[in-house]
């Protein structure tokens, strides 16, 4: 195998095609290309290690990026500059890279002749530029989306129960009995002094945390709309691990939460939004499955902001056609924490555990911010035409800062 160019766990980023070279790759000792020792490689001409790598270009790129003959870098360059798909040291070259780069691209060029091998062109010369999976949502998704700020629920759930249908074998999980996950209340129960202390320097308090059926869903009554449910619709909110749950309260400094752990006592086979392998989806048509769930994914998990809480009537459409589906419930990824969220549709899958409730204080929130384009106050209004202020096109506007 040292006889050809091969790549090693350690040239790659944390993605699929690292973890092909961890389960099927063979032990070596220094590596040509990233030069770390002790990893598993395989040769860069491996089949299923290209298709993968392919997959990874179509996932994370647009060929507008990577094709010179639409004003695009070489897919060489893009690739090498992008930390996407490989993590190589500053010690690297873009020719060391080469011979490595040459052996996966290999003679199947960017027009293969089978399904099921990966395109990497579309036919420019005639419009077919592909679109990056992550940069061009699924237009059927988009024209639910459309509806289901249009028409009412009723209407256009039968679109989005075909969505799931379609979808129904990729994203199908059943997370094991037993699993823990955890859930926020914003606020405690009491907060309390100890009476008459000897030596006392300030105040010293406890708290008593929300527990039982305090932190547990919301009865009927008192059930608010959410993301996922409608007024008068209790549903359960999880999270992964603490922090996540915390951060998805969207709370102030200041403010005191309590936490507790829920386990789940059954099975429960709930819809995975949250992660795929993209191993699964080594074909064209199969990546453009994965654009499918991906689009969705990202309406699933777009953060809503307060005056914009019209745009939860498409959330709420794909949990209607979830549960109407037979799913228990749904994952989806955190947009403010590090974690997934679990929204569980049954009453009676989760059991708080007693003595898990805990208090968290937040200290401080962390802002991210990136500059945005602006316009003089001059600006040419011949070329420029205003953004209508509607809930679809707030929605896309927020989809599209998020890529």
């Amino acid at each position: 195998m040292l006889n050809e160019p091969i790549l090693c766990e350690f040239c790659v980023t944390e993605n699929e095609l690292r973890l092909e070279l961890q389960e099927r790759g063979i032990p070596v000792g220094k590596c040509p290309l990233c030069h770390q020792t002790g990893g598993r490689a395989l040769p860069a001409t491996d089949n299923r290690v290209t298709r993968i790598f392919r997959a990874l270009v179509r996932l994370n790129f647009s060929e507008w990026d990577y094709n010179t003959h639409v004003g695009g870098e070489s897919l060489q360059s893009v690739v090498f500059a992008s930390k996407a798909i490989f993590n190589l040291s500053a010690a690297c070259s873009e020719l060391d890279f080469e011979e490595v780069f040459l052996a996966m691209e290999g003679e199947l060029g960017w027009y293969p002749a089978t399904e099921e091998d990966i395109a990497l062109g579309g036919g420019y010369w005639d419009g077919g530029i592909l679109d990056g999976l992550r940069a061009r949502r699924n237009p059927k998704v988009e024209e639910v989306v459309k509806d289901a700020l249009e028409r009412n629920c009723f209407e256009t759930e039968p679109a989005a129960r075909k969505l799931v249908q379609t979808l129904r074998a990729d994203i199908s999980q059943v997370v094991a009995a037993g699993t823990e996950f955890f859930r926020g209340r914003v606020g405690v129960q009491a907060r309390l002094r100890k009476k008459n202390p000897c030596f006392q320097v300030g105040q010293d308090f406890s708290y008593l945390p929300y527990s039982g059926k305090h932190i547990d869903r919301p009865p009927l009554t008192l059930a608010t709309e959410g993301r996922f449910n409608r007024a008068r619709v209790s549903i359960l909110y999880l999270a992964s691990d603490t922090h996540t749950a915390v951060a998805e309260l969207r709370p102030h400094p200041g403010h005191l939460v309590s936490t507790a752990r829920f386990r789940l006592k059954r099975n429960l086979k709930v819809a995975n939004f949250a992660n795929h392998d993209i191993r699964n989806f080594l074909s064209d048509s199969r990546l453009e499955d994965l654009r499918m769930i991906l689009s969705i994914a990202d309406v699933l998990n777009l953060p809503v902001q307060p005056e914009h809480r019209a745009l939860y009537a498409i959330t709420q459409l794909f949990s209607d056609a979830l549960r109407a589906e037979g799913f228990e419930g749904l994952t989806f990824r955190s947009s403010v924490g590090a974690g997934t969220n679990l929204t569980c549709f049954s009453s009676d899958a989760f059991e708080i555990l007693e003595g898990s409730e805990g208090v968290q204080e937040v200290i401080s929130l962390e802002y991210r911010m990136a500059g945005m384009p602006k316009l003089q106050h001059d600006y040419d209004q011949e070329k420029f035409v205003k953004d209508e202020d509607g809930p679809l096109a707030t929605l896309i506007h927020g989809m599209a800062r998020q890529r």
